[in-house]
């Protein structure tokens, strides 16, 4: 079966089909025309042949295309995911870190805590010394403020004696 051309397309307008006997006429300018358009429907078969064979390699075209931008796609899709997991144990290990330096500081100021109260009980117990000392030292003075008085007592009794000695 062969295919026709609407010729209203075009513009031309046939008159109603007619019988096959009517529509062949004999001669030689006919067959010129016949053979003038069997080379335009040869082209027009060669034209569509080759946009068939164009759209033919860009539908490949196309194909290939897609598959390299899903392998692509494939490839940017594992390494975001890598780099998720890279960000999530970077997280988790930030945030473990950040909980034992907590803890560690928390242990830092109770020990800095006892540290302070040592050294405020150490410097109570100095100030209690020191009042003890200045205490002693006044008793001491004191003493040997009685000492010496007992030895000048001493004293003036050896020489009342010696005086009462000699008379």
């Amino acid at each position: 079966m062969q295919k026709e051309l609407n010729p209203e397309i075009f513009g031309e307008r046939r008159a109603a089909r007619t019988t096959p006997a009517e529509t062949i006429p004999v001669g030689l300018p006919e067959t010129a025309g016949f053979l003038n358009v069997d080379r335009q429907i040869l082209e027009l078969r060669n034209q569509v042949l080759m946009v068939g064979e164009e759209l033919k390699k860009m539908a490949a075209q196309a194909q290939e295309f897609m598959k390299v931008s899903h392998l692509k796609l494939e490839r940017l899709q594992q390494q975001v995911h890598r780099l998720e997991q890279s960000h999530n144990g970077l997280v988790q290990e930030t945030g473990h870190k950040i909980s034992q330096m907590g803890h560690r500081l928390a242990e830092r100021k109770a020990l800095d805590s006892k540290i302070q109260e040592m050294v405020d009980r150490h410097t109570n117990v100095i100030k209690s010394f020191e009042v003890r000392m200045n205490h002693l030292q006044r008793l001491l003075s004191e003493k040997e403020a009685q000492v010496v008085g007992a030895q000048a007592a001493l004293n003036e009794a050896k020489m009342e004696l010696s005086r009462l000695k000699r008379l």
